[in-house]
């Protein structure tokens, strides 16, 4: 029996990286201009769940963008500029130090993990203590009070949860605890 992780891994393989910005670039980028609106560009910045990279053009920073997909990151390498670094690997098991990024940003990912407290857990251990964390989540996988609790329940402090009449997440905004 395949994992959870595996079949994620297979289905956005399959549906590959021109298939995904068909169906979710304008979704995406509405999501990214509106956290973009509510944070400062940081120096170096995790994209947890980058995809096909599609926040990679709106950013001057240093980013490391990591996704399981190879399909999805084969596009993101398109769009990549010199100073962004793309990574195959697991969202809950982030192969990088702690405490060396100025902000994380997962947009869109938590509802698809087998374990999604991993993601808060992991985002805040890469984390400079008093660093950005910004996460989001379909609303129709998770109410505003779940999500929060999820984010909160490992050491982050919520600033901000918000969401828009045209985008379907809850994004929450927070801080990493000292």
């Amino acid at each position: 029996m395949k994992s959870h992780k595996s079949t994620i891994m297979e289905r956005y393989d399959e549906l590959g990286g021109s298939l995904y910005d068909i169906r979710y670039t304008e979704e995406q980028r509405a999501k990214y201009e509106l956290i973009l609106d509510e944070i400062n560009e940081p120096d170096l910045l995790l994209d947890n769940g980058c995809g096909t990279g599609l926040l990679l053009p709106l950013l001057e920073c240093t980013v490391v963008g990591l996704d399981l997909s190879s399909e999805l990151l084969r596009k993101a390498r398109e769009r990549a500029k010199k100073n962004h670094h793309l990574i195959q690997s697991d969202s809950e098991n982030l192969p990088l130090r702690n405490s060396i990024f100025y902000m994380v940003v997962s947009i869109t990912v938590i509802q698809n993990l087998p374990n999604p407290d991993r993601l808060p857990s992991e985002s805040a251990r890469v984390a400079k203590p008093g660093s950005s964390i910004v996460i989001s989540s379909l609303k129709r996988v998770y109410s505003k009070k779940e999500i929060a609790k999820l984010v909160e329940s490992d050491g982050l402090c919520i600033n901000k949860i918000f969401t828009r009449e045209n985008i379907n997440d809850w994004i929450t905004v927070s801080t990493r605890k000292q």
